[in-house]
């Protein structure tokens, strides 16, 4: 089972609120930290130019936007969120 089956699974099977506060919340964090296994592409910031070209120097957590340098900080997850980070097909 992936990681995106589980969320389908486990969105259809929680429990009304009203009478499942508690067993929500349990469900809610699950659905939470599977969705930050699901690679997602990071956002890239540019502050500079170079020969007339902007430089992306910044690229950006998708889960919580915590801000690190390319080719100094290139983690497989956020430090900050645990979000896991799709770096394939770069655009910087």
């Amino acid at each position: 089972m992936t990681a995106q089956e589980a969320i389908k699974r486990l969105q259809y099977e929680r429990p009304a609120r009203e009478y499942h506060s508690n067993l929500n919340e349990v469900f809610d964090m699950a659905i939470e930290a599977l969705e930050k296994q699901i690679p997602k592409k990071p956002d890239f910031e540019g502050d500079g130019y170079w020969n007339g070209e902007l430089v992306y120097d910044t690229w950006i957590c998708p889960c919580c936007g915590k801000h690190y340098e390319v080719d100094y900080e290139e983690y497989d997850c956020c430090p900050k969120c645990g979000q896991k980070i799709d770096w394939s097909e770069q655009n910087g």
